[in-house]
């Protein structure tokens, strides 16, 4: 999975975006949507949070296309997002004191018919802080 992360300011206001890209063809990027434990214990939900000099104001929320990926030879349907690149946007304030950010991704992807790849949980990028 190819993930770039950094923090932008639109119209006066703060974000977090994250990019995921499953560089392998034909894997979904799990949803936002997707519960917690998954369904029946499968997949893992795509998460983003922060620590250090930023706190999220609001959810995260992606413009990526959801779709229902029906993985070969198990009976579930799996919130994914279409296949390419998956933008999360994750509005933010910036606290005083600190200088950098910790963000923290958690994700997973899978195909319909060559598996699922291993999960990644709390993927750290750190980021510096100016202005």
């Amino acid at each position: 999975m190819a993930v770039t992360v950094r923090v932008e300011s639109r119209d006066g206001n703060l974000q977090i975006l994250a990019k995921l890209r499953p560089e392998q063809r034909g894997f979904h990027l799990y949803s936002l949507a997707l519960p917690n434990g998954g369904v029946d214990g499968i997949g893992i939900p795509t998460r983003i949070r922060t620590e250090g000099g930023l706190r999220a104001t609001g959810p995260a929320t992606t413009h990526a296309k959801p779709r229902v990926l029906r993985p070969a030879g198990l009976d579930v349907r799996l919130p994914v997002y279409e296949d390419g690149l998956v933008t999360l946007e994750l509005p933010v304030r910036r606290l005083e004191g600190t200088d950098n950010a910790r963000v923290f991704l958690t994700y997973g992807a899978c195909s319909e018919t060559a598996g699922c790849l291993p999960p990644v949980r709390d993927h750290e990028v750190t980021l510096q802080l100016v202005g």
